[in-house]
């Protein structure tokens, strides 16, 4: 693993980016990086996990929880669901509310009309539909590809419900091209790789393509000109379990997207700065720290 970072004196002040986190925490008990409410799911989630990432107590655990509690009644769609639980997750509560959010998941699965398709391919037992590449054709001809598949893998782990793994791992290696990327009608895309490689490393499932699909991230880092992108083959490269060989490029870029109050934008040239790219940020940065051993958040 890379060490190219070892001869080097950069570093960013953590005390910064946590400052502009809770800067965002609103009176409704969640976050939002516009600082306006009613605070933002997303938002909430990812300020959560990123405090976590830099070691800070969180300070607002009850009102956060109160922030999801009074959401509950319109938690109707699938990201909802995961944001609130892999927030309690976070927290540390998840078994406390783990019963009732998965009862959430499974009802709102049968009922509601944004999601059934995947639900209905997934589980086991107790549903009638039997198309999977249908399913998955209609989350990808609303942009959604492998997305909302993630969602429901990362629930079911952590929910504890039993699922048709090796449908799902079937399907996922079905979108795996020849060029080593994952995505529809072979056309690679990196968030869809991400979202592969990350099921596929829920199931603990090794693909045979390892070295294709590095190449194809490596490939791809020329090409970066967002936060988000440099994520996605960030963790890809490590669920791959490949040399992690660009620290030092890939710490230039993310330090180039911060603003002066802490936070990052999207990307170096302009941009706002949000709670979202912040995580992104924090998240590459923390995995640099592990494969180049060196710290880079003081």
């Amino acid at each position: 693993y890379s060490e190219n970072l070892k001869d080097t004196d950069f570093w960013l002040e953590k005390r910064k980016i946590v400052k502009y986190l809770e800067n965002r925490h609103l009176s409704d008990g969640g976050y939002f990086f516009a600082q306006v409410e009613p605070s933002s799911g997303l938002d909430t989630y990812l300020a959560v996990k990123t405090l976590n990432l830099l070691g800070e107590e969180i300070k607002h655990t009850k009102s956060i929880v109160s922030f999801w509690e009074s959401k509950e009644k319109t938690l109707d769609n699938l990201f909802g669901i995961f944001l609130a639980v892999e927030t309690y997750k976070e927290l540390g509560l998840l078994s406390e509310v783990s019963r009732k959010y998965k009862a959430y998941l499974l009802n709102y699965s049968k009922k509601n009309n944004t999601f059934p398709r995947i639900t209905s391919i997934i589980f086991n037992k107790g549903f009638k539909l039997n198309n999977l590449s249908f399913a998955m054709n209609y989350i990808s001809s609303i942009g959604k590809e492998l997305e909302d598949l993630y969602y429901f893998a990362v629930l079911c782990r952590d929910l504890k419900i039993k699922i048709d793994k090796k449908r799902v791992i079937n399907f996922v290696l079905s979108l795996n091209n020849e060029d080593g990327g994952f995505g529809q009608n072979n056309n690679s895309n990196l968030m869809t790789t991400h979202h592969a490689l990350s099921i596929l490393n829920i199931f603990s499932y090794k693909i045979a393509t390892t070295e294709e699909t590095y190449n194809y991230l490596m490939s791809q880092w020329e090409k970066c000109d967002y936060l988000e992108d440099v994520f996605y083959i960030t963790e890809s490269i490590i669920l791959l379990k490949k040399p992690f060989t660009i620290a030092e490029k890939i710490f230039n870029f993310v330090s180039s997207c911060q603003r002066k109050d802490g936070g990052f934008s999207r990307c170096c040239v302009m941009g706002i700065q949000t709670i979202e790219d912040t995580y992104y940020a924090v998240k590459i940065l923390k995995t640099c720290e592990k494969y180049s051993h060196k710290v880079l958040l003081k």
